[in-house]
């Protein structure tokens, strides 16, 4: 069927118009979705855990604390795709994601390792650093203002973790110095735990 002449030139018109459009747009908008799992860079555990440590009280919680000392870190020494994720969007994980349930720092760390791992690598690691948490006298980061108590915390969650350092200490209020202080520590060893065992998965 021969195209008439109206229909040429209306479809020579939006194929200008889809020109006009992609050629404004960004490189970055036109460039290939990255692969899923993220190329892993080797990270420093003690250079995250001083990190974690600073970003909590700078950015709000435990959970953003943990993706900001990794993936923040990971942004700044490699830049994309790691650059493309907004760190901000953990700061809804603090006080047991506002619910005393699972702790913010385990929450931060299972985003990091699930961007950087397969599915089967991500649940191994994951199981690991969870038995670590429940297991450990925590904390232990003592690069900062020390906790005021070491405690296991038996549970990954928020409400066992912390009601055990609670007792242990008497604070009952999560605006206490004393809590922020130990939470910024727990933060920093759970940072620091996480990187250690993917540089071990990968080697590095």
């Amino acid at each position: 069927m021969i195209q008439s002449r109206r229909d040429f030139l209306k479809n020579v018109g939006k194929v200008a118009v889809a020109a006009s459009v992609a050629s404004a747009l960004p490189l970055s908008a036109m460039a290939e979705k990255p692969a899923h799992p993220f190329t892993w860079t080797r990270l420093d555990p003690e250079a995250t855990a001083d990190r974690a440590y600073a970003a909590f009280t700078q950015l709000g919680g435990c959970c953003v604390s943990v993706a900001d000392a990794i993936i923040g870190q990971l942004a700044d020494v490699v830049g994309a795709p790691f650059d493309g994720i907004p760190v901000q969007m953990f700061t809804n994980g603090g006080a047991g994601y506002g619910q005393s349930s699972l702790c913010g720092c385990i929450g931060g760390a299972a985003a990091c390792i699930g961007l950087v791992c397969d599915k089967a690598t991500s649940s191994a690691i994951l199981k690991e650093l969870c038995a670590w948490y429940k297991e450990t006298n925590l904390p232990v980061y003592d690069r900062g203002e020390k906790a005021l108590a070491q405690v296991v915390p038996g549970s990954v969650n928020c409400a066992d973790s912390l009601g055990k350092f609670f007792a242990a200490t008497g604070i009952t209020t999560l605006a206490d110095p004393g809590r922020v202080v130990r939470c910024s520590c727990l933060a920093a060893d759970v940072a620091k735990k996480t990187v250690e065992l993917i540089n071990a998965h990968y080697g590095v």
